[in-house]
Protein backbone atom coordinates (compact mmCIF):
# COMPACT_ATOMS: atom_id res chain seq x y z
CA UNK A 1 0.00 0.00 0.00
CA UNK A 2 1.24 3.50 -0.64
CA UNK A 3 1.70 5.42 2.46
CA UNK A 4 2.54 8.77 0.85
CA UNK A 5 -0.72 10.81 0.26
CA UNK A 6 -3.34 9.30 1.93
CA UNK A 7 -6.09 10.81 4.39
CA UNK A 8 -5.83 9.07 7.94
CA UNK A 9 -7.79 8.89 11.01
CA UNK A 10 -5.75 8.25 14.12
CA UNK A 11 -7.59 7.48 17.40
CA UNK A 12 -6.32 8.06 20.73
CA UNK A 13 -3.47 10.51 19.00
CA UNK A 14 -2.89 12.78 21.56
CA UNK A 15 0.43 10.21 23.27
CA UNK A 16 2.18 7.52 22.51
CA UNK A 17 2.18 5.47 19.54
CA UNK A 18 -0.93 7.68 18.36
CA UNK A 19 1.40 10.60 18.58
CA UNK A 20 4.05 8.82 16.48
CA UNK A 21 2.03 7.16 14.16
CA UNK A 22 0.71 11.21 13.43
CA UNK A 23 4.23 12.80 13.20
CA UNK A 24 5.45 9.92 10.70
CA UNK A 25 2.32 10.05 8.73
CA UNK A 26 2.14 13.64 8.57
CA UNK A 27 6.20 13.96 7.52
CA UNK A 28 5.13 11.77 4.48
CA UNK A 29 2.73 13.64 3.30
CA UNK A 30 -0.62 12.33 4.15
CA UNK A 31 -3.67 14.14 5.78
CA UNK A 32 -3.90 13.32 9.16
CA UNK A 33 -6.81 14.13 11.59
CA UNK A 34 -6.15 13.61 15.11
CA UNK A 35 -8.53 12.06 17.64
CA UNK A 36 -8.79 12.27 21.61
CA UNK A 37 -10.26 12.97 24.20
CA UNK A 38 -7.81 15.50 25.35
CA UNK A 39 -8.26 18.85 23.19
CA UNK A 40 -5.42 21.01 24.63
CA UNK A 41 -3.24 18.03 23.82
CA UNK A 42 -4.56 17.43 20.18
CA UNK A 43 -4.16 20.71 19.54
CA UNK A 44 -0.60 21.13 20.46
CA UNK A 45 0.11 18.30 18.82
CA UNK A 46 -1.52 19.43 15.09
CA UNK A 47 -0.09 22.68 15.38
CA UNK A 48 3.57 21.16 15.40
CA UNK A 49 2.25 19.05 12.22
CA UNK A 50 1.67 19.80 8.37
CA UNK A 51 -1.58 18.39 6.58
CA UNK A 52 -2.79 18.15 10.53
CA UNK A 53 -6.25 18.41 11.97
CA UNK A 54 -8.20 17.24 15.36
CA UNK A 55 -11.67 16.34 16.37
CA UNK A 56 -12.01 15.88 20.06
CA UNK A 57 -14.00 12.34 20.81
CA UNK A 58 -14.68 10.27 23.82
CA UNK A 59 -14.79 7.25 22.57
CA UNK A 60 -16.71 5.60 24.96
CA UNK A 61 -19.37 7.77 24.39
CA UNK A 62 -21.98 6.96 21.19
CA UNK A 63 -23.07 10.62 20.61
CA UNK A 64 -19.78 11.76 20.53
CA UNK A 65 -18.78 8.95 18.15
CA UNK A 66 -21.87 9.80 15.69
CA UNK A 67 -20.57 13.23 15.42
CA UNK A 68 -17.19 11.99 14.67
CA UNK A 69 -18.47 9.59 11.89
CA UNK A 70 -20.64 12.66 10.67
CA UNK A 71 -17.96 15.43 10.30
CA UNK A 72 -15.64 13.01 8.49
CA UNK A 73 -18.33 11.98 5.97
CA UNK A 74 -19.08 15.41 5.72
CA UNK A 75 -15.14 17.40 5.94
CA UNK A 76 -12.90 14.27 4.62
CA UNK A 77 -14.54 12.17 1.79
CA UNK A 78 -11.06 11.56 1.13
CA UNK A 79 -10.38 9.05 3.79
CA UNK A 80 -9.06 5.86 3.33
CA UNK A 81 -7.18 4.72 6.53
CA UNK A 82 -8.24 4.12 9.69
CA UNK A 83 -6.30 3.36 13.13
CA UNK A 84 -7.69 2.58 15.70
CA UNK A 85 -4.95 2.96 18.18
CA UNK A 86 -7.27 4.05 21.29
CA UNK A 87 -7.39 2.61 24.69
CA UNK A 88 -7.82 2.57 28.25
CA UNK A 89 -6.11 0.28 31.30
CA UNK A 90 -6.86 0.01 34.33
CA UNK A 91 -4.21 -1.40 37.00
CA UNK A 92 -5.60 -3.64 39.32
CA UNK A 93 -5.70 -7.62 41.22
CA UNK A 94 -8.75 -9.53 40.34
CA UNK A 95 -10.82 -10.82 43.11
CA UNK A 96 -9.47 -7.95 45.18
CA UNK A 97 -11.15 -4.96 43.64
CA UNK A 98 -14.59 -3.89 44.05
CA UNK A 99 -15.01 -2.45 41.29
CA UNK A 100 -13.96 -5.36 38.40
CA UNK A 101 -17.30 -5.13 36.92
CA UNK A 102 -17.44 -1.63 36.25
CA UNK A 103 -14.03 -1.35 35.58
CA UNK A 104 -14.18 -4.34 32.71
CA UNK A 105 -17.32 -2.55 31.46
CA UNK A 106 -15.37 1.00 30.98
CA UNK A 107 -12.27 -0.85 29.32
CA UNK A 108 -14.53 -2.85 26.85
CA UNK A 109 -16.91 -0.16 25.39
CA UNK A 110 -13.89 2.50 25.14
CA UNK A 111 -11.06 -0.84 23.76
CA UNK A 112 -13.35 -2.84 21.96
CA UNK A 113 -17.10 -1.51 21.13
CA UNK A 114 -15.69 1.76 19.61
CA UNK A 115 -13.54 -0.63 17.33
CA UNK A 116 -16.77 -2.47 16.49
CA UNK A 117 -18.92 0.60 15.70
CA UNK A 118 -15.90 2.84 13.80
CA UNK A 119 -15.02 -0.05 11.71
CA UNK A 120 -18.89 -0.35 10.22
CA UNK A 121 -19.51 3.16 10.34
CA UNK A 122 -16.10 3.63 8.24
CA UNK A 123 -15.86 0.52 5.77
CA UNK A 124 -18.66 1.94 3.24
CA UNK A 125 -16.27 4.97 3.22
CA UNK A 126 -13.00 3.24 2.76
CA UNK A 127 -14.52 0.67 0.29
CA UNK A 128 -14.66 3.37 -2.38
CA UNK A 129 -11.19 3.80 -2.49
CA UNK A 130 -8.52 2.03 -4.62
CA UNK A 131 -6.21 1.59 -1.33
CA UNK A 132 -7.18 1.59 2.05
CA UNK A 133 -6.47 0.28 5.66
CA UNK A 134 -7.76 -0.14 8.66
CA UNK A 135 -4.66 -0.52 11.34
CA UNK A 136 -6.25 -1.82 14.69
CA UNK A 137 -3.90 -1.45 17.85
CA UNK A 138 -4.21 -4.90 20.01
CA UNK A 139 -1.43 -5.79 22.72
CA UNK A 140 0.84 -8.71 23.22
CA UNK A 141 -1.59 -9.70 26.45
CA UNK A 142 -4.22 -10.81 23.76
CA UNK A 143 -2.46 -14.05 23.77
CA UNK A 144 -1.55 -14.17 27.85
CA UNK A 145 -2.84 -11.67 30.12
CA UNK A 146 -1.19 -9.96 32.41
CA UNK A 147 -2.11 -9.77 36.25
CA UNK A 148 -1.50 -5.88 36.43
CA UNK A 149 -4.52 -5.19 33.79
CA UNK A 150 -6.60 -8.41 33.91
CA UNK A 151 -9.74 -6.89 32.22
CA UNK A 152 -7.87 -4.76 29.82
CA UNK A 153 -5.88 -7.96 28.34
CA UNK A 154 -9.56 -9.59 27.74
CA UNK A 155 -10.48 -6.74 25.57
CA UNK A 156 -7.26 -7.06 23.60
CA UNK A 157 -8.13 -10.78 22.87
CA UNK A 158 -11.36 -9.90 21.91
CA UNK A 159 -9.89 -7.15 19.71
CA UNK A 160 -7.42 -9.70 18.53
CA UNK A 161 -10.15 -12.45 17.13
CA UNK A 162 -12.35 -8.99 16.05
CA UNK A 163 -9.50 -8.25 13.81
CA UNK A 164 -9.10 -11.48 12.03
CA UNK A 165 -12.60 -11.96 11.42
CA UNK A 166 -12.99 -8.47 9.99
CA UNK A 167 -9.78 -9.01 7.42
CA UNK A 168 -11.93 -12.29 6.41
CA UNK A 169 -15.13 -11.00 6.08
CA UNK A 170 -13.57 -8.05 4.10
CA UNK A 171 -11.87 -10.41 2.02
CA UNK A 172 -14.69 -12.43 1.19
CA UNK A 173 -15.96 -9.59 -0.12
CA UNK A 174 -13.29 -9.08 -2.04
CA UNK A 175 -12.66 -5.22 -0.73
CA UNK A 176 -9.89 -3.17 -1.12
CA UNK A 177 -9.18 -2.40 2.84
CA UNK A 178 -6.68 -4.14 4.08
CA UNK A 179 -6.86 -5.33 7.61
CA UNK A 180 -3.63 -4.45 10.20
CA UNK A 181 -3.25 -5.79 13.37
CA UNK A 182 -0.15 -4.06 15.52
CA UNK A 183 -0.60 -5.96 18.91
CA UNK A 184 1.69 -3.89 20.81
CA UNK A 185 4.53 -4.55 23.04
CA UNK A 186 5.45 -2.85 26.25
CA UNK A 187 6.22 0.79 25.08
CA UNK A 188 7.28 3.63 26.87
CA UNK A 189 4.20 5.92 27.23
CA UNK A 190 2.32 7.43 29.13
CA UNK A 191 0.01 4.60 28.98
CA UNK A 192 2.36 1.90 30.67
CA UNK A 193 3.48 4.22 33.67
CA UNK A 194 2.01 1.32 36.07
CA UNK A 195 4.34 -1.40 34.76
CA UNK A 196 8.01 -1.17 35.54
CA UNK A 197 10.05 -3.09 32.98
CA UNK A 198 13.80 -2.64 31.16
CA UNK A 199 12.00 -3.81 28.47
CA UNK A 200 10.00 -0.90 27.28
CA UNK A 201 10.26 0.32 23.66
CA UNK A 202 9.63 3.68 22.29
CA UNK A 203 6.57 4.78 20.41
CA UNK A 204 8.55 5.87 17.42
CA UNK A 205 10.01 2.04 17.41
CA UNK A 206 7.05 0.34 17.06
CA UNK A 207 5.47 2.95 14.43
CA UNK A 208 8.47 2.12 12.09
CA UNK A 209 7.84 -1.76 12.66
CA UNK A 210 4.14 -0.95 11.47
CA UNK A 211 5.28 0.94 8.40
CA UNK A 212 7.76 -1.91 7.76
CA UNK A 213 5.02 -4.32 7.95
CA UNK A 214 2.52 -2.60 6.30
CA UNK A 215 4.96 -2.45 3.35
CA UNK A 216 5.12 -5.90 3.16
CA UNK A 217 1.88 -7.15 3.70
CA UNK A 218 2.25 -8.48 6.90
CA UNK A 219 -1.05 -8.56 8.60
CA UNK A 220 -0.42 -9.49 12.08
CA UNK A 221 2.45 -7.53 13.40
CA UNK A 222 4.41 -8.19 16.54
CA UNK A 223 6.90 -6.09 17.46
CA UNK A 224 9.36 -6.60 20.14
CA UNK A 225 8.66 -8.39 23.11
CA UNK A 226 5.01 -9.47 21.46
CA UNK A 227 6.77 -11.97 19.06
CA UNK A 228 8.41 -13.43 22.18
CA UNK A 229 5.39 -14.08 23.52
CA UNK A 230 3.49 -15.53 20.18
CA UNK A 231 6.30 -17.79 19.55
CA UNK A 232 5.83 -18.97 23.54
CA UNK A 233 2.43 -19.03 23.45
CA UNK A 234 2.59 -21.76 19.98
CA UNK A 235 4.54 -23.94 22.67
CA UNK A 236 2.91 -23.58 25.36
CA UNK A 237 0.47 -21.29 26.44
CA UNK A 238 1.10 -22.03 30.49
CA UNK A 239 4.35 -20.85 29.71
CA UNK A 240 3.25 -17.74 28.21
CA UNK A 241 1.09 -16.43 30.80
CA UNK A 242 4.56 -16.96 33.36
CA UNK A 243 6.80 -15.15 31.11
CA UNK A 244 3.93 -11.73 30.52
CA UNK A 245 3.56 -11.58 34.07
CA UNK A 246 7.10 -12.19 34.70
CA UNK A 247 7.80 -8.69 31.98
CA UNK A 248 5.26 -6.54 34.12
CA UNK A 249 6.40 -7.45 37.71
CA UNK A 250 2.75 -8.93 38.21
Amino acid sequence: MNLRNNTILITGAGTGMGLAAAKWFSKQGNNVILVARNEERLKAAASELDNASYIVCDLSQLDQMESLVKKIKNEYPDLNMVFLNAGIATNYQLLNNDEAYQTSISEMVTNYHSAVYLTHQFEPILANKKEAAFIITTSGVAFAPDLLHPTYSATKAALHNYSKGLRLALQRKKSPIEVYELMAPLVDSPFSQAVQSDLKISPEAVIENLVESIKKKEFEIRPGLTEDIYRTYLRSPDEALLMVNAFTGA
